[in-house]
């Protein structure tokens, strides 16, 4: 519904300019392009993109997708797993009694595997349910298995829309860092105090986080963008390995 303001946004805000990778969830598409490729197309010709389509919101369809700088970055593969959805988790019973009124939505994990800077290189892109806070901790170790199950990368980054939800400063889903510490992912975006607005109700949300686990010594900067293209702030984390 905004794509030509957020792509005027990526044409024009320097902090595009030196970006290596973008994680991107509820992309779209249309009948010239989908929105992965439209991205990589405004940043420049050495950039290229993978989007998959995960689900349809009546007509529109919604997907997850990796651009990056083929001059830094190669990734040899792009898989995309598909996680769990409420009747395939163990969950509490009312909980799932919830989950059962509410239309069942697709969500996906994007993960690219490759090289950066002569260090291997994993890069997710995920995006969990809206409802449910013990259904989306068992997608997120859903996420952690699998990448368990994947040859180690030296940087693994998770990035992604988690919907962690709070009111009144709960839950503090610190489950989930909990979850995460055990791949040796941290997140380094804890500095950043909200990245969704629902302008109307003057609410502000922190739904977005990005995970990293290095073999190397890394130091990790972090910033957002207060942009009006979609609901959600991007997320930029620069990040230096030692």
């Amino acid at each position: 519904m905004k794509r030509e303001r957020i792509l005027d946004i990526v044409r024009n805000h320097r902090d595009f300019r030196n970006v290596d990778v973008i994680a991107l969830q509820e992309t779209s598409a249309n009948a010239q392009s989908d929105d992965a490729s439209a991205i990589a197309r405004a940043l420049g010709k050495s950039f290229t993109s993978y989007q998959h389509i995960y689900h349809h919101l009546k007509a529109r369809p919604q997907a997850n997708g990796l651009v990056w700088n083929t001059e830094r970055v190669h990734f040899d593969a792009v898989r995309h797993h598909v996680l769990p959805n409420h009747t395939q988790v163990r969950i509490p019973r009312a909980e799932r009694a919830l989950l059962n009124r509410v239309k069942h939505q697709s969500r996906v994990n994007l993960v690219g595997y490759g090289t950066f800077q002569n260090h291997t290189l994993s890069v997710c892109t995920a995006h969990l349910d809206v409802i449910g806070y013990r259904f989306k901790r068992q997608q997120f170790r859903a996420i952690l298995d699998d990448l368990r199950s994947r040859p180690d990368a030296e940087l693994s980054i998770l990035a992604g829309d988690f919907n962690t939800f709070r009111f009144g400063g709960k839950p503090t889903w610190a489950h989930l860092k909990h979850d995460a510490a055990e791949l040796g992912l941290r997140a380094i975006s804890d500095e950043i105090p909200w990245t969704q607005a629902i302008r109307a109700l003057h609410l502000r949300q922190k739904l977005d986080e990005i995970f990293v686990a290095s073999r190397c010594p890394i130091h990790s900067k972090v910033w957002t963008l207060d942009v009006q293209g979609s609901d959600h702030l991007p997320i930029f984390a620069e990040i230096t390995i030692e």
